[in-house]
């Protein structure tokens, strides 16, 4: 918490209060993502004093009985009852100050000013992007992500941070589209493919370090593309997301190890690049239809 010419400065990565008086329920501290976070709250009504975010924060009410609340951006106040679902945009450095009259369930995604211009950059050639503030919004993409964003961080992170990066960027994108000032047209190549030895070389390098919790940007970096430009150049190519491709992978990879090897299950997971039991075992039988344990019995 810092404070410029009396107006405090929130770092949703900190100690966030008087912004919120109580710490996060769970969040994704331990997650491993670049410039994106996420805090969810069960939190009793409260009233904040005027300050500004250090990131941009995408507010997400939970499920539950709607909330009053006032709120005041830039000098503006509005009026909100919000109901679950509803989502709060509010750009970096905006002026604001909010009175929650009931408690409330509700997520909070920050992205870093820095990672969000980063993504911009890569994806949409423009000198200024400016972010809308939005109040009771309804927007059933944000909606969704966060809740994809919220089931990842509760499972620690099944497949790896990737995920969760991956989830951010299109977040992002969408935030730029629909949000920002100029509303930019994102470019589109519906016939863009990758050259097969571009593609060879990033699936060896998948298969190659599939024991580590591989950042998009690291395999965007392979083939030196942004990872906006990779994500859709590689989906083209194959048919699925690097996350999805490289879930399989593992998947397939511990179908092998558990019937070829007498590695216990928590090795595998290891091998695979996953370093939770649990979050190994639910993420095979989702793919499977069967626990690790069960797999290796009925083979």
């Amino acid at each position: 918490m810092t404070s410029i010419n009396g107006l405090l400065r929130v770092d949703l990565t900190k100690r966030t209060h008087p912004a919120l008086s109580d710490r996060p329920v769970f969040s994704s501290d331990q997650s491993g993502w670049r410039g994106v976070f996420f805090n969810h709250y069960q939190h009793p009504a409260h009233e904040s004093p005027e300050h500004q975010w250090m990131q941009h924060i995408i507010g997400i009410t939970g499920s539950g009985h709607p909330v009053q609340s006032e709120h005041r951006l830039d000098g503006r106040v509005q009026t909100c009852y919000c109901q679950p679902g509803e989502v709060l945009l509010l750009p970096a450095q905006l002026r604001y100050s909010s009175n929650w009259q009931q408690a409330g369930e509700f997520s909070l995604v920050g992205f870093s000013p820095k990672f969000f211009e980063q993504i911009v950059n890569e994806s949409v050639q423009v000198k200024h992007i400016e972010l809308i503030p939005q109040l009771g919004l309804i927007d059933p993409f944000v909606q969704q992500v966060g809740l994809a964003l919220k089931a990842d961080v509760e499972a620690e992170y099944p497949a790896g941070r990737m995920f969760g990066e991956s989830l951010a960027t299109g977040l992002i994108l969408h935030l730029l589209k629909h949000y920002s000032v100029w509303r930019p047209q994102l470019p589109f190549n519906r016939t863009g493919r990758l050259p097969e030895s571009q593609l060879r070389k990033v699936l060896d390098y998948i298969h190659a370090h599939l024991a580590q919790d591989i950042p998009l940007s690291e395999m965007a970096g392979v083939l030196h593309l942004s990872q906006y430009h990779f994500c859709r150049l590689f989906k083209q190519s194959t048919g699925v997301t690097p996350h999805q491709y490289l879930t399989q992978c593992r998947i397939d990879r511990a179908k092998q190890l558990l019937l070829k090897t007498e590695l216990t299950i928590t090795e595998i997971a290891f091998e695979v690049g996953i370093t939770n039991h649990s979050s190994f075992t639910r993420l095979f039988r989702q793919y499977v239809g069967l626990t690790p344990k069960a797999f290796r019995v009925s083979s």
